[in-house]
Parts: structure tokens; sequence; C-alpha cells
């Protein structure tokens, strides 16, 4: 598999900064534990009481929260792929370099 070296730097930008982004909805999803203003009658204290957990309820399925951190978790990987390459790709440059100064010019 071949990357040029620029897209690859690009991705690896591109994940920081979506993880940033994720990292900071996540923040603000944890704001929505304790949402307000349905009114006093019971549907309406249901209605928020649901919301909250559905933003972070540690005991609910599929809360806002934890669907956040599995998007950071997958870009995580992303990135990880694309920072190797750049580790790969000094190492094979150092070999190549040694091999060409042990062997010297021909």
């Amino acid at each position: 598999m071949y990357l040029n070296p620029a897209a690859a730097q690009a991705c690896d930008s591109a994940c920081a900064n979506y993880i940033d982004k994720l990292i900071a909805h996540q923040r603000l999803a944890r704001d929505l534990a304790d949402v307000q203003g349905f009114g006093s009658l019971p549907s309406g204290v249901a209605l928020a009481e649901r919301f909250s957990k559905k933003a972070v309820d540690a005991d609910g399925t599929n809360n806002l929260v934890d669907v956040l951190q599995s998007h950071i978790d997958v870009v995580m990987a992303m990135q990880a792929v694309f920072r190797k390459f750049f580790t790969d790709t000094e190492n094979t440059d150092e070999q190549n370099a040694s091999g060409i100064s042990a062997q010297g010019p021909r």
C-alpha cells in the first residue's frame, strides 16, 4: 500500500481536529444530564428524565456520551494507522540510508 506523506499528514491532522470536536461535544452532552424546562406535569418530568438518560445514563444503551466515545475510539484507531505510516517510513528511510552508507558508492 502506498500513501503519499502529505496525504497521511493531512489525514492525521484531520483526525486530531475531529477528536477535539468529539470531545467538546461529549462535554456538552454531559451538561444535558439535568434537562429542565418541560414543566411540572408528570409527562414533562418524564420527558425531561428520558432526555437526561439519553444523554448520559450509564445504565442506558446508546447514550450520547458513550456513542461519542465509540466515535473517538474509531478515529483514534484511524489516526494510529496514519502515525504508523510515518514511523514505518522513517524506519525504512533510515535502513536504506545506513545500507547505502555501509556499501558506499558504486
